[in-house]
């Protein structure tokens, strides 16, 4: 519901000044304006631009990373699944940052949070406008939606993310990453503590936040 690629300009050029690469951030359309699976669409159709036109943007087509930080986290883990699930393209590993990927909010983390930048009330109101459509008729919620509905987690790339122990999303976060371990799928991951959703891009030079980033890059 939030957000633009400019927003992030600065975790864009920290990633290419770790190890040169090419970064394409697709500016999908808002929740707020278009619901799933318009924003979706607009991630997957990049992934397939980019493999597509890889010789032209001299980039690897079979090494591509999908990385999103909150909502873009949750597109990650969704591209992540419909690449396996199609094969059109070869993920080499994917980055959903402290993803928002499960609609239903049912883990204590996610249950009456009032921790500061992100809370129960805005992903309430972040899910329904993304799902209308679907709530309203009590329709099926698609995995890709909210990818924590997902049953099968074979096949999936290698995974690194992290979560702050207050945010909204820790537990949701914790149970992907276990499901994928289960699937003896390698993940590396951290829970930092004491720390709010997104704290590493707010408070960067913060001691925590800059662990954080150095586990991450």
């Amino acid at each position: 519901i939030t957000g633009s690629p400019e927003f992030f300009s600065d975790v864009i050029k920290r990633f290419i000044e770790v190890k040169p690469c090419v970064i394409v951030a697709p500016a999908y359309r808002s929740a707020m304006d278009v619901a799933y699976h318009a924003v979706f669409d607009d991630c997957y159709d990049t992934l397939l631009w980019l493999k597509d036109n890889a010789e032209k943007l001299g980039i690897i087509a079979e090494s591509f990373i999908v990385a999103g930080h909150s909502a873009g986290g949750g597109l990650t883990a969704a591209i992540a699944l419909k690449a396996r699930d199609t094969k059109d393209v070869n993920i080499a590993f994917q980055m959903p940052v402290y993803p928002m990927i499960d609609d239903r909010q049912l883990t204590k983390s996610a249950s009456y949070n009032k921790s500061p930048v992100w809370n129960s009330i805005s992903n309430k109101y972040a899910w329904n406008k993304y799902l209308r459509g679907y709530k309203e008729k009590n329709l099926e919620i698609p995995s890709y939606a909210a990818p924590a509905r997902v049953k099968d987690y074979t096949g999936l790339p290698p995974a690194i993310t992290i979560v702050g122990e207050l945010d909204n999303f820790r537990d949701e976060t914790v149970e992907y990453v276990e499901n994928l371990k289960k699937a003896d799928i390698p993940v590396q991951f951290k829970i930092f503590k004491g720390c709010f959703h997104a704290f590493e891009i707010i408070i960067p030079e913060a001691k925590i936040s800059k662990e954080a980033w150095r586990f991450i890059l």
